[in-house]
């Protein structure tokens, strides 16, 4: 992760993103690209656009001033960027963004509502189509032993979840190195209300679970812990996360669009909806 790009909130939050960015780079020495995005949505209008012309302009200058003034607060690392850009959808801008510059990257403060799985449009539109992967960071302090969390799909005769898998786990081996922290990885198994032969669920169960240690032992990966819990994937899977105190959680895309996607199937958007951490989606 050399090349990060960092969607700046506005100026009056807490730049939580451009916080993790700085942390990140940092510890590992990547350069960052800071871009903060205004619009002013009446200039799309032509019977408007020329009242409103001089409006945009000035929007334009404070926001560049704002970005000056944040550029002397923070020190950035060495061969970094920030730009205004005006535009607007952040999402669109951003694929094209990527599509014109080689980045590892993508972080962004999350922003948590009712709703659609927690998240605001413009998150879900960024987790369901970025190339690269995406941290979306909430309002909690980084600690410098921290832990972070891999979710792994259990279905294992699957060879896209399988590479998938190791999407994860390459991707949160170098994370963690990178930062310091502890990786750990989760698995959960939905468990059917009625199962006829307990015994027999048990024991696939446990040669399940040394599937998944293999998995994670081919990847070459460091894990210090693997959690095999069962149940409901939303509730079980947060539960580890909450339980350790862990400070991001990771999950996969996979190749179908929306939340289907995910690493953990049709569930994924209940697990991203009930997190209180932040989330790294790895494509």
């Amino acid at each position: 992760m050399q090349n990060i790009l960092v969607i700046l909130d506005k100026p009056k939050h807490e730049q939580i993103a451009l916080q993790r960015a700085l942390e990140l780079a940092e510890k590992s020495g990547a350069r960052l690209h800071l871009v903060s995005v205004v619009y002013e949505p009446l200039a799309s209008i032509s019977f408007l656009s020329g009242a409103v012309l001089n409006v945009s302009g000035e929007m334009r200058e404070a926001r560049q001033k704002w970005l000056g003034e944040m550029q002397q607060k923070y020190t950035l690392p060495k061969g970094s960027s920030a730009q205004v850009v005006w535009h607007h959808d952040i999402p669109s801008w951003t694929l094209d963004y990527l599509a014109d510059n080689d980045r590892d990257l993508v972080i962004k403060t999350a922003q948590k509502q009712f709703g659609r799985g927690g998240f605001g449009s413009i998150d879900w539109r960024l987790i369901e189509s970025l190339p690269v992967p995406l941290w979306l960071a909430v309002s909690t302090h980084w600690v410098k032993h921290d832990r972070i969390v891999g979710a792994l799909d259990p279905a294992l005769d699957n060879p896209l979840h399988i590479e998938l898998n190791q999407r994860v786990l390459a991707f949160g081996g170098a994370m963690s190195q990178q930062l310091g922290a502890d990786f750990e990885t989760v698995a959960c198994v939905p468990v059917p209300e009625e199962i006829v032969d307990l015994e027999a669920f048990r024991e696939h169960t446990g040669a399940l679970l040394k599937a998944v240690d293999q998995v994670i032992a081919d990847s070459g990966v460091s894990c210090s812990r693997t959690h095999f819990v069962t149940g409901k994937p939303a509730a079980e899977v947060n539960r580890v996360v909450d339980r350790n105190k862990a400070r991001a959680i990771l999950v996969g895309r996979g190749v179908r669009r929306g939340a289907k996607g995910f690493v953990l199937g049709n569930t994924a958007e209940r697990i991203l909806g009930r997190t209180n951490t932040d989330v790294v989606v790895v494509p």
